[in-house]
């Protein structure tokens, strides 16, 4: 099983954009959330390719998870049958910076104007150098992880959508 090592913050600034590598668009549905928030899964559109994703209790930085190659149709039927709440679109931009790289992700349709960035890590002590546009650390703020983001679009509360993404707004002024 593979063992997720990732740290999660807002990005203040779009200086990002002239250091963009990779760049695709990625849907996600929530097909289960676990107990108390300890886990979920997930079936995840990206360049034509489908796959289920399982992910286990974070224990601080670090959490297990499995991923799952799926045919088109199986995937287009586990998304009509369990999908929980509307898709969580958004393109991921990879940038490279101090030898690490940084997964940029710009949300789009119901969370457009929100932008985070995430970092995977070989291990939790591994040191890395953020870029200027790494903004407030988001790790553990539950408000920016997808099933908040997705339970919140799933309640179509708009105030509470707006004041999210005010709020990191307000970050990169």
């Amino acid at each position: 099983m593979a063992v997720e090592i990732e740290r999660k913050f807002l990005v203040t600034d779009g200086s990002w954009r002239s250091s963009v590598g990779d760049r695709r668009e990625i849907s996600d549905y929530l097909i289960a959330r676990f107990e108390h928030e300890s886990g979920k899964a997930r079936v995840r559109i990206c360049d034509g390719a489908a796959m289920l994703t399982i992910k286990g209790p974070r224990r601080g930085i670090k959490r297990n998870e499995v991923h799952i190659t799926l045919e088109d149709d199986d995937a287009r039927s586990m998304i009509e049958e369990f999908a929980l709440a509307p898709r969580l679109r958004k393109i991921r931009h990879e940038v490279k910076f101090e030898g690490h790289v940084w997964q940029v992700d710009e949300y789009l349709g119901y969370l457009e104007g929100l932008v985070t960035c995430e970092i995977e890590l070989l291990s939790e002590e591994c040191a890395f150098v953020s870029p200027p546009w790494v903004g407030r650390e988001v790790t553990a703020d539950t408000r920016f992880r997808a099933t908040a983001l997705t339970t919140l679009a799933e309640s179509g509360d708009q105030i509470a959508i707006r004041d999210l993404i005010k709020h990191t707004q307000s970050v990169q002024a």
